[in-house]
């Protein structure tokens, strides 16, 4: 219990709606919609205002501030005026994110020692050839097996594909799809630690590469491990090489190319090659600092995969509110969020086990402000590919509103089969036949074959 006068206990969720009560109660809603919030690498948070303010009320502000945020309260200054030193940049810096609160929407300088590619803006649809993400909240929902199997489709449309895998600290393409004969010398890993040093000259690249044996004489797969050849000839060395993977890289003129540069420059290098038709990327599982690069950094068609499970939609629902802050909610929904769509993975053959899966997500997308409210009077969500819509022919019309209206599409399913458990094509070829994948990976082919076909490709 409180006595009073004793500290008032704030922490970290507590500080910004306690900064926003502040300074709405002392200078209003306007002086706060104006100005920025900055949140420094501790956490600890000062505002800068827009427009002066009368040397009373800056005092009296300053003192509350420094008062109720306690601990948050940037020890050296809290408060700010436009004319301040360095207020200028502040109010003025790219990475600025619109953040509600409260039923307001606060402008937010969030300054990151980890993390900071996750505040970039998603980046618009890449130019051919099409790139596709697999991305997941956590491991074992099939997202790499997906990911296979779509390769192994498209190869067998005659179609030249890359696969390239993200996931440094759980590597599965590599393993799954090539073998020691096809593995290339070098993989992502070398890629990532040599790019800030020497840089990857085309011999290196190339380097990179193991053609797959699973693609059929039709079209091509090729591959770019995480560990290459020389990484396992050296596995003492493979825990040295990715704590310097994940480091920003300075160049000679002082620019910094983050992970999410990185890797981009390195799609990019493989995309503006025509080589490819499609580029499919196997993300890293989680809300780690390095999945932005998959989700948000390479203008790709993006797939999150989970599972029927309360921590499938726990990340759902952190990752939502988090892309949320990108979308004006005034405006119309952004081009890259009809990029992006739920997948259940490995989800019951019956549909109606699925439609609980459909209206969580559904509710989640509402919650966010990235989809249309939920209505009571609206019938359950089942997607079309597995069944009617049960519809409710009295209900009005304003009541239905689809999906693609706000811009995120309904989630997909892919079936659970115990044929693609613990899934390798190496020893089991046949079950990248198309008369045994078809029936499980429909929805998820079909979508990404009409986004081929959209992007001009012929298959």
């Amino acid at each position: 219990m409180e006595l009073e006068g004793d500290p008032i206990s704030v922490y970290f969720d507590d500080s910004l709606p306690t900064l926003v009560d502040v300074v709405v109660e002392h200078v209003g809603s306007d002086y706060l919609a104006s100005g920025v919030v900055l949140r420094d690498t501790t956490g600890r948070l000062a505002f800068f205002g827009a427009t002066s303010l009368e040397a009373s009320i800056y005092a009296t502000l300053s003192q509350d501030l420094r008062q109720r945020l306690g601990a948050y309260a940037r020890t050296d200054r809290v408060l700010a005026g436009p004319d301040d030193f360095g207020a200028a940049r502040v109010l003025s810096d790219s990475t600025v994110v619109q953040v509600p609160m409260g039923g307001r929407r606060i402008r937010l300088v969030d300054r990151r020692l980890v993390g900071g590619d996750w505040q970039r803006q998603p980046a618009s649809a890449a130019p051919l050839p099409a790139r596709f993400a697999f991305a997941s909240l956590k491991g074992g929902v099939g997202r790499s097996t997906a990911l296979a199997v779509v390769a192994a489709d498209l190869a067998a449309q005659g179609l030249r594909v890359l696969a390239i895998d993200l996931d440094i600290e759980a590597p599965g393409l590599g393993p799954m799809l090539l073998n020691d004969d096809s593995l290339p010398e070098f993989g992502v890993l070398d890629a990532l630690v040599e790019h800030g040093l020497a840089g990857l000259d085309e011999p290196f690249l190339a380097d990179l590469i193991g053609p797959s044996l699973l693609a059929n004489r039709r079209g091509r797969i090729d591959v770019i491990p995480v560990l290459g050849k020389r990484s396992l000839r050296h596995p003492a060395d493979v825990l040295a090489k990715i704590a310097r993977a994940y480091a920003e890289d300075v160049g000679e003129n002082g620019a910094v190319a983050t992970f999410l540069d990185q890797v981009r420059a390195l799609v990019d290098d493989f995309a503006t090659s025509n080589r490819y038709d499609a580029i499919l990327v196997d993300a890293r599982a989680g809300l780690h600092e390095t999945t932005a690069s998959s989700l948000m950094g390479l203008g790709a068609e993006v797939f999150v995969f989970g599972r029927d499970e309360p921590q499938t939609f726990q990340g759902f629902r952190v990752l939502l509110a988090h892309l949320a802050r990108f979308v004006d909610a005034g405006g119309p929904p952004p081009e890259w969020l009809a990029r992006l769509t739920l997948v259940q993975g490995q989800a019951p053959s019956k549909a109606d086990e699925r439609v609980a899966f459909a209206e969580k997500c559904r509710d989640l997308v509402a919650e966010a402000g990235l989809g249309p409210p939920v209505v009571a009077s609206r019938p359950p969500l089942v997607p079309s590919s597995f069944g009617d819509i049960p519809w409710d022919d009295e209900a009005p019309d304003e009541e239905v509103i689809p999906n693609e209206e706000w811009g995120l599409r309904d989630p997909l399913v892919v079936l659970d089969d115990s044929r693609f458990r613990g899934f390798d094509p190496k020893v089991r070829p046949d079950l990248l036949d198309v008369r045994l994948y078809q029936s499980s990976f429909e929805p998820l082919l079909e979508q990404v074959r009409n986004c081929l076909t959209r992007d001009g490709a012929e298959i």
